[in-house]
């Protein structure tokens, strides 16, 4: 059953430099066309029609506020003019605000709407009173959203050549989730924050009745429906594989030239919000030299201390091991640190070698403590996922490099192959939605015991060559204690606490 989601909420956007709108002129008839009747249209709009005069005062009265004007009919004026200038015509305040909307592919999402709020304000939506009869402007409309009526990109994945994983079914599957779905675990109403370069609204999300918040911009100016990356919008699409009943509440932290620079403000926001979540997923991390000259740096040791109180907070953090990467955020104690395994057609499991290993130089843990599933180097295009159209994701993967011809995809139909330890992150927060929904109250500690204890063990392989550690039976440095076991997880979770 899907959720049902309030028509309106609160907005944090921005408002644009310039907005469109439209002014009705004074009418010659004396009737405002805000004052016409609602239960029929008039046989004719005569009465309404402005006279030439009223136009040309209008006119001048507007572009005095700085509006340019696009438009003009014998009723009124279209126009576009920063917000001020609307405030200026009205008197009122101009904000933002999130309506809930079907769109495209049958979809429903938040948009976002421009209204004129305050005293001797209209109560409709983005409708607001002109403040000087001198202009001879009897309102003004600010337009609201519309959509294309077309679907696209496509919700269901391209057919290419190749060996690769398809989300949900494919990578439910490989992490063993599938009986725990069939005996009803699937994370209902367990909360996964995300923080990542964004969540574009992809009909795939729609079409499975995934539950996806209202994504949060965190960097000023940025959309909080846009993706530029497309990594956010992909690697989510891995919790729902595994939970697909929990609720993902992302976090943009990229600017508008993707670039993650909101990363620390993000995780912030995201322990903060009320209610707090159960889990917060981060597939990103910095990168510094190995083995370190020294101990963690008073920038490392600030940072882990927030990761740290998260968990003390009862959040269950997880992060991406890196892709060749070492970095602070995997080694924090408590955080579970997520790895890469590559499962093979036949289903036969070893490390994969795109992905971080080792023991921590600078705390009792090892990198990983489990995994997901990840490709293989050279690019480790392993799954299909969707992401925004034409986002750099979706035309680099398709491009050639590394002696590799692509993936297959189109660069702009919102599908490609990608993975990383930035897949395994979400898909053990999606393990650890379904053992929190089949046991909720596990503290952090539990959830990691939970999963590492019913590890699938992984016994060939080596991790990335920076570090090169070998897969061996039991822990090791390659893969941690294994392949999560989605299933055997929940049961342990429920055998146990």
């Amino acid at each position: 059953m899907t959720p049902s989601l309030p028509a309106e909420i609160e907005s944090n956007g921005l408002l644009p430099d310039v907005i469109h709108g439209y002014v009705s002129v004074t009418s010659q008839g004396g009737e405002s066309v805000f004052q016409a009747r609602k239960d029929a249209l008039p046989a004719s709009t005569e009465a309404y029609h402005a006279t030439s005069g009223n136009r040309d005062q209008a006119r001048r009265a507007l572009e005095s506020m700085r509006f340019e004007i696009i438009a003009e009919s014998n009723i009124g004026i279209a126009i576009a003019g920063p917000p001020g200038a609307y405030e200026e015509l009205t008197g009122g305040t101009v904000v933002t605000r999130e309506r809930l909307l079907n769109t495209s592919a049958g979809m429903q999402r938040y948009v976002t709407h421009i209204d004129i709020v305050g005293e001797g304000q209209p109560s409709a939506l983005a409708h607001g009173n002109a403040q000087s009869p001198t202009t001879q402007v009897e309102g003004v409309l600010i337009e609201r959203p519309l959509q294309f009526h077309g679907v696209f990109p496509a919700p269901i994945p391209p057919s290419v050549e190749g060996f690769h994983l398809r989300v949900p079914d494919d990578v439910a599957l490989g992490l063993s989730a599938t009986q725990a779905h069939r005996q009803g675990r699937q994370g209902d109403g367990v909360v996964v924050a995300m923080v990542d370069s964004g969540q574009y609204p992809h009909p795939f999300f729609a079409v499975h009745h995934y539950d996806v918040r209202p994504s949060v911009a965190i960097v000023s100016g940025t959309s909080p429906t846009q993706d530029p990356v497309g990594h956010g919008t992909g690697e989510s699409a891995n919790i729902f594989a595994a939970a697909p009943g929990c609720v993902l509440r992302p976090y943009r932290a990229s600017n508008n030239q993707g670039n993650l620079v909101g990363a620390i403000g993000g995780f912030l926001r995201a322990k903060a919000d009320s209610p707090t979540p159960a889990i917060l997923t981060n597939s990103w991390g910095g990168d510094g030299p190995f083995p370190p000259s020294g101990p963690p740096d008073e920038f490392e040791i600030a940072w882990a201390l927030e990761i740290q109180d998260a968990i003390q907070q009862g959040i269950f953090v997880v992060f991406s091991a890196g892709n060749g990467h070492f970095s602070i955020e995997p080694q924090v104690p408590g955080v579970l640190a997520a790895g890469g395994t590559f499962m093979t057609q036949d289903y036969e499991i070893s490390a994969s070698n795109y992905t971080s290993g080792y023991p921590s130089p600078w705390f009792q843990v090892t990198v990983p403590d489990v995994c997901g599933l990840v490709g293989l180097r050279p690019r480790a295009q392993y799954i299909m996922l969707p992401l925004q159209p034409g986002s750099e994701i979706d035309v680099s993967e398709s491009q050639r490099a590394f002696r590799d011809p692509g993936d297959g995809t189109a660069s702009n139909d919102g599908w490609a192959r990608f993975s990383g330890s930035s897949a395994a992150a979400p898909q053990i927060a999606g393990v650890a939605a379904l053992i929190l929904g089949a046991k909720p109250g596990l503290t952090p500690g539990q959830v990691t015991q939970a999963l590492r204890a019913t590890a699938i063990d992984v016994t060939s392989g080596n991790c990335h060559p920076r570090f090169n550690f070998a897969a061996t039976p039991g822990h090791d440095a390659a893969t941690g204690d294994g392949l999560v076991n989605a299933s055997a997880a929940v049961q342990f979770a429920l055998d146990n606490f």
